[in-house]
């Protein structure tokens, strides 16, 4: 109970001192211009029903499809590449040839190629996922002891056995350490992405919001994209 109290106290502070920090800046920069936490929590607890629920929806709509689809693709082929050195000899140079480019850098390809439907905003979201996910995989596979795959072979295990109890557990918590820096980055290229088509999703509704020269309700999206990242990040 005193871990979890601490733990609770310590997150109060950095909120406490986000808001301090937020609430200085609005009395130097102005109201108008860059509205107080006072102007912007209304405003965020009267849109959020409708209007900012609705684009939020969207935009964890578009993460969670391309995780889900990153995660059944690059998953297999991380284990793979970690246990088959001829595929791992194929395919690593080209991994690590593609997984420094920046995903946002690929947009107007996928743009070009995918449309400027859904299917452009979730592909940019697997792209993103997919490479961070296969690395981590990858190198975490390779980096099993091979004694604990000999050992529980000698005890009669299968292949389906040897990955349920030996190899994903081992991936595991380094997948959750990749996916925490990986869904950030998502999220903001996805801003991007939904700021260049459509009508939908929290980048651009903060885009539109700034358009119109609505700071109250730009803001109010930016809390409700640190919410978002926030909550991802908490699930893992």
């Amino acid at each position: 109970i005193h871990s979890a109290v601490s733990k609770i106290y310590t997150v109060c502070k950095g909120i406490g001192l986000i808001l301090l920090s937020w609430w200085i800046l609005s009395l130097c920069i102005g109201e108008r211009f860059f509205p107080s936490p006072f102007t912007v929590f209304p405003l965020f607890i009267k849109l959020t029903p409708n209007i900012l629920a609705m684009h939020a929806a969207k935009s964890i709509f578009r993460i969670g499809i391309g995780l889900i689809a990153s995660g059944i693709i690059a998953l297999p082929l991380g284990i793979a590449m970690g246990r088959n050195k001829a595929l791992d000899a194929v395919l690593t140079p080209a991994n690590y040839l593609l997984y420094p480019v920046p995903k946002i850098a690929l947009l107007p390809v996928v743009l070009l190629i995918a449309g400027l439907g859904e299917a452009s905003k979730i592909t940019i979201v697997f792209l993103v996922l997919f490479f961070q996910v296969l690395v981590s995989v990858r190198d975490g596979t390779k980096n099993i002891e091979p004694d604990y795959i000999i050992q529980i072979k000698t005890l009669g295990a299968k292949r389906r056995h040897i990955l349920l109890y030996v190899i994903l557990p081992s991936l595991l918590p380094g997948l959750f350490s990749s996916l925490r820096v990986a869904t950030g980055t998502a999220i903001s290229v996805l801003f991007f992405a939904e700021t260049f088509s459509g009508s939908t999703g929290l980048g651009f509704y903060i885009m539109d919001a700034w358009i119109r020269v609505a700071y109250g309700e730009m803001f109010a999206g930016i809390l409700t994209i640190s919410i978002l990242g926030l909550g991802l990040m908490s699930l893992e």
